[in-house]
């Protein structure tokens, strides 16, 4: 949910963080509902350090291989990093879906003389004084960093495939429609014969899932979308193998704690799974659930993500808090993510508590009308 893997002070979570919590270790209650990338830092280590994590992690240590050792009942897997091969009684995949950053193949990109990057080489507004830049995508991530370069005095505009413009961005702001065409410094955009020129052009059009180093043997395809997943998590074939948060439009907190835990429940032989015929057939509906969407959205979940967390929490026995139930959440997932569809730039300015007497998260404070 951070918008940037850089450390920058300007921009903060898209999410609020009241959906960027587990369950075991709440934040400060002085700190903003929408937080800093340095605050969800601060979190992630007080979390590695009440649990003593960092001392299960072996740093700098790529894995090359994952392959299953069919031998063994239940599999065993076989994971080859630069330092050797070691057997493992189960393997979790737990990259997500944002480790390699996508730039999209558009004609003439390749030659294009002008200067670009991905929105995950996005530092600071300070190295873009002075230049034009054109951000290409409008999801999250573009219109942030779009509304940083202009609120530090840079000129910039967007490139998106939305059908109309995209409201409440900042005045001045140029939208343009996709490139289809880059040749020599110049930009060519749907629809447009004229070329365009851009001292910057920040590609935030997401990322992709690279799991190369998944063997074969493990019967998951990797290209574009790992599949096919029981519950969005578990190999059907090998239960001792998961991928977590391979969904999008998500939490991804909370979404893939709720996976460990039903993923740790099958290890430990608490749950019972159904025949790896019924495992699969569901699994490859799960991976062509939409057919009119792209490959690549078919586990975009959306508000379907409480009703999905809510299930694992059954199957693993847990009663949830009031603070964790999920119509709250689910309530405030929806009222923040059209409050940032409608006011990109001000959405942040609002704080959310928890209310008991109603069960709901409200607003309590809005920093646009002070």
């Amino acid at each position: 949910a951070v918008v940037s893997t850089q450390s920058t002070g300007n921009l903060r979570t898209n999410l609020p963080k009241q959906l960027m919590t587990f369950r075991d270790l709440s934040y400060d209650k002085d700190i903003p509902t929408f937080l800093t990338h340095g605050q969800v830092m601060t979190y992630l280590e007080r979390y590695s350090e009440k649990f003593s994590i960092g001392n299960l992690i072996e740093f700098n240590t790529p894995v090359t291989s994952v392959k299953p050792e069919p031998s063994s009942d239940p599999v065993k897997w076989v994971v080859s990093t630069s330092k050797g091969s070691r057997l493992f009684d189960a393997v979790a995949i737990c990259t997500g879906r944002y480790d390699t950053p996508n730039i999209p193949q558009i004609n003439g990109l390749n030659t294009y003389s002008g200067r670009y990057e991905h929105s995950k080489d996005y530092a600071a507004p300070e190295s873009y004084q002075g230049q034009h830049v054109l951000i290409v995508g409008a999801h999250a991530s573009g219109t942030d960093l779009l509304i940083d370069l202009c609120e530090h005095g840079v000129r910039a505009d967007i490139s998106h495939r939305k059908p109309e413009p995209k409201l409440g961005l900042p005045d001045g702001v140029v939208q343009y429609n996709e490139p289809v065409l880059f040749e020599g410094d110049l930009v060519y955009f749907k629809g447009d014969t004229k070329g365009h020129k851009f001292d910057v052009i920040i590609f935030a059009t997401g990322y992709g899932t690279n799991l190369h180093y998944l063997d074969p043997d493990c019967l998951i395809k990797t290209d574009v979308l790992p599949r096919p997943l029981y519950k969005f998590a578990i190999n059907p074939k090998y239960p001792t193998m998961a991928i977590f948060n391979q969904c999008v439009f998500i939490a991804p907190f909370p979404f893939c704690e709720y996976q460990a835990l039903y993923f740790r429940k099958i290890l430990l032989g608490e749950i019972t799974l159904d025949s790896y015929e019924n495992l699969l057939s569901e699994a490859w509906s799960l991976a062509e659930r939409k057919p009119d969407l792209h490959l690549k959205y078919q586990y975009g979940l959306h508000l379907d993500q409480f009703t999905y967390n809510k299930d694992l929490a059954g199957l693993c026995g847990i009663l949830l808090e009031l603070e964790n139930d999920m119509d709250a959440l689910s309530q405030l997932y929806d009222s923040v993510g059209k409050d940032r569809a409608a006011n990109p730039a001000t959405y942040r300015n609002k704080e959310y508590e928890f209310d008991r007497e109603s069960g709901m998260f409200n607003m309590t404070e809005d920093w646009n009308v002070l």
